[in-house]
């Protein structure tokens, strides 16, 4: 999915880049709550009561959301998945032993 924005926001199609991009924010939705061991997404639940999470999660998104079809909000979110792969691949670690 990460080549292809990257290759529509080089075309500049804003359209297909957001509709891209919107799917990529489901699926982070879908993973920060499963590397925080809640399968179904709580109706009010906030992101200050996750135990994992990347910095500023709330104000990156809200960011993104506001402006799928850029480039900017793009990075954010590939940066925001690296973040939690990392915090993810921590704890991970720390559990072994």
């Amino acid at each position: 999915m990460e080549r292809q924005i990257e290759e529509l926001i080089k075309i500049r199609e804003k359209q297909d880049t957001a509709m891209l991009m919107d799917k990529g924010l489901s699926l982070f939705h879908k993973v920060l709550w499963l590397v925080n061991n809640m399968e179904h997404i709580p109706e009010n639940v906030s992101f200050k009561e996750l135990k994992m999470k990347p910095i500023n999660v709330e104000e990156r998104l809200s960011f993104i959301q506001g402006r799928q079809g850029s480039f900017h909000s793009f990075k954010q979110l590939v940066e925001l998945f690296k973040e939690l792969e990392k915090q993810y691949a921590k704890k991970a670690s720390l559990e072994k032993f």
